[in-house]
């Protein structure tokens, strides 16, 4: 498995930009796809990363849709390409964040809480040091982050993820120097 961090580029951090920008600016969503799609035909290994994040994209295009039925298209649509995406990689801390992130927003009557959660479960579970030379740091403080504001942790997981977010800072801060 190629992880993300040794294919940091100007296009996938441009292609992450995006994505975030695409949730509050429609048209950011076509060039993100765009991106993600070069992605996934330059380096075939972040094809599971890649297309998850196209689902992700596919599913706030039903944010910025105006009828209800077409919203639920592309939240279903979205669902089953993210669905892919984590077949490709099912262990992609990234991908995990982006499915889990992205069900955990969805509003409840939509019935995605408990995909949410098993995507950031999975996370809790499997992360470890091995993550900190796989990901890009900055990626790696915001899933901590956002686990540890939103899921709820037993003492033993807030414990783990308190010592990875410490390692990950210590390693930055050395590498600053």
């Amino acid at each position: 498995m190629l992880s993300a961090k040794s294919y940091e580029s100007e296009k996938l951090t441009k292609a992450r930009q995006f994505y975030y920008e695409a949730v509050q600016d429609e048209d950011k969503l076509v060039e993100a796809i765009v991106l993600f799609k070069d992605i996934m035909r330059e380096k075939p290994e972040l094809k599971g990363m890649a297309t998850t994040y196209i689902g992700s994209l596919e599913m706030l295009k039903g944010k910025h849709a105006f009828w209800p039925a077409t919203k639920l298209k592309h939240v279903n649509s979205g669902i089953e390409i993210m669905d892919n995406g984590i077949k490709e990689d099912p262990d992609n801390i990234e991908s995990l964040f982006i499915y889990g992130s992205t069900c955990h927003y969805l509003p409840f009557f939509l019935g995605k809480g408990s995909l949410a959660d098993s995507k950031l479960n999975k996370i809790i579970e499997i992360i470890d040091e091995s993550a900190i030379e796989q990901y890009d740091n900055k990626l790696l403080l915001n899933v901590l982050e956002f686990l540890q504001a939103e899921v709820e942790l037993t003492p033993k997981d807030k414990q783990k993820l308190n010592k990875l977010g410490s390692q990950i800072k210590s390693k930055s801060n050395s590498s600053n120097k």
